[in-house]
């Protein structure tokens, strides 16, 4: 009896250990995901606007300002001071001059194109990264 109140005590000590390492290894790559989700939420949205009618509205102004903020934190949260990636800065340079080129103010077609060409910079780099 006595060794099934310790195996059990040792399982859940385990489990507890378990878990506080797991929810300290998920926070630490916290920023890099929420300002992927943010893109990913951002670029979605501007898609199906731009493949409606609805091309020319603020939301789409609004969404360009945030890609492009992002942008210039993507070395930040990506990459720590001290590391130097040549590869991921073409990417990421890649990706904000796409975003710079994005005229919110063109046609819905023209947006289109320009989303496709965001969207295009985002799975390069995924390709290599992910």
């Amino acid at each position: 009896m006595r060794y099934l109140i310790v195996l059990a005590v040792g399982l859940l000590a385990g489990f507890l250990a378990a878990s506080s390492l797991s929810n300290a290894l998920a926070h630490r790559n916290a920023w890099p995901r929420a300002l992927m989700q943010v893109m990913k939420h951002d670029l979605g949205q501007s898609r199906a606007a731009a493949n409606g009618t609805q091309c020319a509205s603020s939301q789409m102004s609004d969404a360009a300002a945030r890609l492009r903020l992002i942008g210039n934190e993507l070395t930040p949260a990506l990459l720590s001071a001290d590391t130097k990636d040549r590869v991921l800065a073409q990417y990421i340079e890649r990706f904000q001059s796409e975003v710079s080129g994005w005229n919110t103010q063109a046609d819905c077609t023209t947006q289109a194109a320009a989303l496709t060409r965001i969207d295009g910079a985002c799975d390069a780099c995924h390709r290599d990264y992910r």
